[in-house]
């Protein structure tokens, strides 16, 4: 060591590094190369006692020196460094770069053995290795035909075994961490390092994350987790995994009166064998409980046609509740609602989830969680909130302290102490570990607008409200999981909403709730439908409280529903039909249907006509009055406007496979002011739509002729608009159209009406089906100038004038007459005559054409068709006209 360099060691403990370094460069500096080398390595050497920076500043300048001198030595750095880097005085980068070397001078294994050599020796030092250091070590194993994952598990060990863990930088513990929890998995002697690792605050969520992934809470004795707070996440784990010691379990399960205690998901009901089903559905059609027969008609209107297909006649057995009445009972009775509850019928739907996440009862203190919150109210005005709770955890507070429960993996129940008001550090404490919310599974309640106190009691998953005479008020589910009501101890504290909106519940009689039926009739499919327009506060004016108004709309909407499907239900099962509650529902004795959505819609769309043509006098021009709520299925009246008539002669023939749907729809019809052959209304199509709205349908226009309403958006069928126009007198003028609009077609009111259906179906009961043959088929098709098979479709055919209405069954089986069959094959190979009229109009289910031939068609005299025939020359000679003026 030359006098100058002892001079600058000797100043290391006092002179600022920057100061030594300046000294170096300048003696460094009139060397060459090579000396420059030798002189920083001594450098290195002399300072690594004195200033580590320095000594590391010294070498690091000797490869620089090395590499601008083009005169690196692989194997001789090699040497240098198994000698220094025990020292600590070597840089992250010339490890970095001796790696790279290595691999590029020496042969793989050889410069994977190397490397590795390098790394121990600082481990033998007790010296934590740079975090890169696991790619490095990683791509040379790789070029050696090593695994990667082995690499990375020796130096994990050598980490744990070394104890260098604890003050390791997060650089090394994030890099470390996937292997450290691998080898701690299969090691136990390397978990207990693993466990004893205990790091400071910086890298204490990384050790926790890793003690997880390891599986370390299978071996972690409950004195560890004593006055130990953790991150909710990685305690939940680690309990997971060391349930089985951590948690006991107790002797007996949890009371079915513990308000605390999660009820089993039930089994879909549905699912129950048919002696067992056919019990429960008779118990909800007879319960006089709306939820319960709404659950029970829906079912079998939605999918119990096999289940009734199996068991002929169940529903004659039974008296089946009605739903006005039960409704009108639930609303003068009270419901849950207008204390802030609501009820969830009893396994109703096992997929339904309730409006809070948890709800959780200790004493006094009601805890609900919505969402990640939690709120806990004693019932005298006192609120204390928990700011977040994670996972699945079911918060409660006893006065004092906030707990989180849940069950666990193995049933066992949980509970964690809530460590600060974030609620996102728990502590696992061996005094409350089992602890539960304790509140007793009864109580009692009174309904708002009544002085009855009832009994609340809760068992096994269902809450029953009894008055005292023993009457059950209402059921409900209950869980604390999902929930949508409080513990029943809880439920005195509850006040009223709507305290005169409950008072007006309550004075209901059954004809003030058919009253309230009556206009959802129309809007059955569910409260989502009947929200615009405010429809809603029109339906309830009485009650204030939005959630409660949609509330008992919802019920009003069940009620309604339950009608509808059980109707249909007794009508394919060939039952008598429940007397109409309202008038709407009404139809003549001789001509019920089941189709009570066509019968409502129609009367509907015609009502709303009359009002028009009624309101005020005649304008000069077309004013619009106003649009109306939207009604489903309005787009349909067009296209059965224009062919009831037609439908009516499918109705002669025995082939049509489903005659009870045809005469229900024809009964349908023949109830409404539409169906009555009065020809005071009529059908437009129009090619685009009014402006007058912004509705494109359900626009109702008072007009010089009296009032025209638009049915439907554009067509699928046709991409035209369709309005249903309504003169009193039955004179319709041509200049009556908003905006000046001229339709595209105009259809006249057909023949059909209850009288001539009444006549038909006589002389069907008396004289069987009319004739049928291929000879009127094919006079039809010659003298009108038609396909054989387009005239077959139009004589014999559906409504639609299709002979199979459902293509795979084959032709022999369609039910049509022998000769007529062997027609349809001979002429499979016809063409429509050329011009494409018959192509365009023919070939829809919702072509106008078929209708109005069949309409003509039929003879002045329906008796005619079991002498003479169809009125053939009418019909051919029309339809000749069409083409002519179509230009063929």
């Amino acid at each position: 060591m030359t006098p100058e360099l002892a001079a600058l060691v000797a100043g290391a403990a006092t002179d600022h590094p920057r100061k030594l370094k300046s000294g170096l460069r300048r003696l460094a500096a009139p060397l060459p190369p090579a000396d420059r080398i030798a002189f920083y390595e001594e450098a290195c050497r002399a300072f690594t006692a004195g200033s580590a920076e320095v000594a590391t500043w010294a070498f690091t300048q000797a490869r620089k020196v090395e590499k601008d001198a083009g005169l690196g030595d692989t194997g001789r750095l090699h040497r240098v460094l198994l000698e220094l880097v025990p020292d600590g005085v070597v840089a992250p980068a010339v490890l970095r770069d001796h790696a790279k070397a290595l691999g590029e001078d020496f042969a793989p294994e050889e410069a994977h053995a190397r490397f590795r050599e390098v790394i121990r020796a600082g481990f033998g030092a007790g010296l934590i290795p740079y975090a890169r250091v696991f790619p490095d070590l990683r791509r040379l194993a790789v070029a050696a035909g090593l695994g990667k994952r082995d690499e990375d598990e020796f130096l994990a060990a050598r980490l744990l075994r070394d104890g260098l863990l604890p003050g390791a930088p997060p650089t090394i513990w994030a890099a470390a961490a996937p292997a450290l929890a691998d080898v701690a998995a299969r090691d136990g002697g390397l978990m207990d390092l693993l466990i004893a690792a205990e790091p400071g605050e910086e890298n204490r969520d990384r050790w926790l994350e890793t003690l997880v992934d390891a599986g370390a809470g299978t071996r972690l004795p409950l004195e560890w987790y004593a006055g130990r707070p953790c991150p909710a996440g990685h305690l939940l784990r680690l309990a997971d995994q060391g349930a089985d010691h951590l948690f006991p379990r107790t002797g007996e399960p949890p009371s079915g009166t513990d308000p605390a205690a999660i009820p089993p998901t039930p089994a879909p009901w549905h699912d129950a064998p048919d002696a067992e089903l056919r019990e429960i559905l008779k118990a909800d059609l007879e319960s006089g409980v709306l939820a319960r027969l709404d659950r029970a008609v829906s079912w079998l209107y939605d999918h119990g046609r096999r289940f009734l297909e199996r068991n002929p006649g169940f529903l004659g057995g039974v008296e089946i509740s009605d739903p006005v009445d039960a409704l009108a009972a639930e609303l003068r009775t009270g419901i849950l609602e207008e204390i802030g509850m609501r009820t969830v019928p009893p396994a109703h739907d096992v997929r339904w989830g309730g409006d809070a996440q948890s709800v959780l009862q200790h004493g006094a203190y009601v805890t609900v969680r919505r969402k990640r919150d939690a709120v806990a109210a004693d019932g005298k005005g006192g609120t204390w909130t928990l700011g977040s709770c994670p996972g699945d955890l079911m918060p409660w507070f006893d006065g004092e302290t906030w707990y989180a429960s849940r069950p666990g993996p193995g049933g066992q129940w949980q509970t964690f102490v809530v460590d600060g008001p974030a609620g996102t550090v728990l502590r696992l404490e061996a005094a409350s570990r089992t602890a539960r919310p304790e509140a007793p599974g009864t109580g009692t309640v009174t309904l708002p607008g009544t002085a009855v106190r009832n009994d609340v009691r809760l068992r096994d998953g269902v809450i029953t409200v009894t008055a005292p005479d023993g009457t059950e008020v209402l059921r409900t589910a209950f869980t604390p999981r999902q929930a949508s009501v409080l513990p029943p101890a809880a439920w005195s504290t509850r006040e009223a909403v709507d305290p005169a909106g409950s008072a007006w519940l309550r004075s209901l009689d059954r004809a003030a709730v058919r009253r309230l039926v009556e206009p959802v009739l129309p809007r059955w499919s569910g409260v989502g439908s009947i929200r615009r327009g405010e429809f809603i506060a029109e339906l309830l004016p009485e009650i204030t409280a939005p959630g409660l108004a949609e509330t008992v709309a919802g019920r009003v909407v069940r009620a309604a529903r339950c009608l509808l499907n059980e109707h249909v239900l007794l009508g394919m099962e060939g039952l008598p039909y429940r007397p109409p509650p309202v008038p709407l529902l009404e139809t003549a004795p001789d001509l019920p249907t089941r189709y009570l959505h066509t019968l409502m819609r129609v009367r509907l769309v015609s009502e709303y006509l009359l009002e028009g043509a009624a309101e005020g006098p005649a304008p000069r021009e077309p004013v619009l009055l106003r649009t109306l709520d939207s009604l489903s299925g309005t787009e349909w009246i067009p296209q059965e406007f224009e062919r009831m008539t037609g439908q009516l002669m499918s109705r002669l023939w025995p082939w049509d496979r489903f005659p009870e749907r045809t005469v229900a729809e024809l009964n349908a019809w023949a109830n409404t002011p539409l169906g009555d052959g009065s020809g005071r209304w009529r059908l437009h199509w129009f090619d685009r739509p009014f402006s007058g709205s912004g509705y494109p349908h359900l626009a109702l226009w008072r007009t010089p002729d009296g009032a025209l309403l638009v049915v439907s958006g554009r067509s699928q069928g046709r991409d035209l608009f369709a309005a249903v126009e309504h003169a009193p007198d039955g004179r319709f003028g041509d200049n009556g159209f908003p905006e000046g609009r001229v339709p595209v077609l105009t259809v006249p009111q057909g023949r059909f009406s209850p009288d001539l259906l009444r006549r038909v179906e006589r002389l069907l009961a008396d004289k069987g089906p009319p004739p049928a043959g291929a000879g009127t088929a094919k006079e039809l098709a010659a003298r009108a100038g038609i396909t054989t098979a387009t005239a077959v479709g139009i004589l014999y055919g559906d409504k639609d004038g299709f002979v199979r209405s459902f293509p795979r069954v084959p032709l022999e089986e369609s039910g049509l007459p022998a000769d007529v069959i062997e027609l349809l094959k001979a002429a499979r190979d016809e063409r429509a005559v050329p011009g494409g009229l018959e192509r365009k109009t023919m070939g829809s289910r919702r072509s106008g054409p078929v209708g109005r031939f069949r309409e003509l068609l039929m003879p002045d005299d329906p008796a005619d068709l079991w002498t003479t025939g169809p009125d053939i020359a009418r019909a051919a000679d029309w339809w000749r006209s069409c083409r002519r003026e179509h230009g063929e």
